[in-house]
């Protein structure tokens, strides 16, 4: 029910504050998604498996091909039609999709054994990594941030870390990032290695951010909310 509510209201929200930079025919996720979708094509995870789907009769999807990925997958992000990040409880995965069906590994970026959710723009790609004494899988003693450079796609490096109180959900909007973590933490990241740090709205209840132009889509522990996203402060437009 969430993820449908959440692509209804992403999908749906064509005024001044909502406009979307994706390209055309591509989804629109969150940070902890367990599936995407690029033109024709819907991408899911199931444990250690990527399923690829046909979307030509999108009332009834078509499975193409199941990878084995050899890793807990817990999350894909897709930066483009052709770039998806696949978060691991080791580590974060670069394919490229742009041959769906056929998925094809560039590199991988691994980490300590941790929950991890990742954004990417066109040169850094943002995680974080969080204890959990509610996934067996979750090291119970990281919570940070990393700061991943993947300007070469084939040899990502990281560049940075930061501490964190329990960070979940992230989300990139320009040089702006939010990031789920005691309620939402305002960066700005006009310097990319260095995010700073503008305001923190405690009283957000986050887990997980989609930002479309200043609409910011929020999942709560409790439902969906949305936010305008104005002069560095986040304003509560409706929820349910």
């Amino acid at each position: 029910m969430t993820l449908f509510a959440i692509s209804i209201f992403t999908f749906g929200c064509e005024n001044d504050i909502g406009s979307s930079n994706n390209p055309s025919g591509t989804g629109q996720g969150g940070s902890l998604a367990r599936f995407a979708i690029s033109d024709d094509y819907m991408f899911a995870v199931n444990g250690t498996a990527l399923k690829v789907f046909s979307l030509d009769n999108p009332e009834h999807p078509r499975l193409l091909s199941s990878t084995e990925l050899g890793v807990n997958v817990e999350t894909i992000f897709l930066r483009d039609s052709a770039t998806m990040f696949v978060g691991s409880t080791d580590g974060m995965f670069i394919y490229d999709v742009s041959d769906a069906p056929q998925i094809n590994l560039l590199s991988s970026y691994r980490h300590v054994t941790s929950c991890d959710p990742v954004v990417a723009n066109q040169n850094y790609a943002y995680v974080t990594l969080r204890s959990s004494d509610e996934d067996r899988f979750c090291n119970h003693s990281i919570n940070q941030m990393e700061i991943i450079d993947i300007s070469e796609l084939r040899q990502p490096e990281l560049m940075n870390t930061i501490t964190m109180e329990y960070p979940i959900g992230l989300g990139l909007y320009g040089d702006t990032l939010l990031v789920c973590d005691g309620g939402v933490k305002v960066f700005s990241i006009e310097n990319p290695l260095n995010p700073y740090l503008i305001t923190t709205q405690k009283e957000i209840d986050a887990v997980d951010i989609i930002p479309y132009g200043r609409l910011m889509i929020i999942a709560t522990s409790t439902g969906i909310a949305q936010y305008e996203y104005l002069n560095g402060k986040l304003n509560l437009l409706s929820e349910i």
